[in-house]
């Protein structure tokens, strides 16, 4: 199985841009980009449970 990026992630002076493998593009502001940010640390706990429950590899490896 090939390994391929699923998301391309950029960050400049202007804020950040997100580009899927299929070319789909988001671009969030400094300040939307911020309040992303906010809302995924804050969800860090659920988000980290569902990819442990999701993945099927055996071993878990928390950073």
């Amino acid at each position: 199985m090939e390994a391929t990026e699923k998301f391309t992630v950029e960050i400049a002076e202007s804020g950040v841009d997100i580009t899927s493998a299929e070319g789909i593009s988001l671009h969030f502001s400094a300040l939307e980009a911020l309040m992303l940010l906010d809302i995924l640390k804050n969800e860090e706990a659920n988000l980290r449970r569902a990819a442990d429950e999701a993945s099927p590899l055996p071993v878990r490896i928390h950073l």
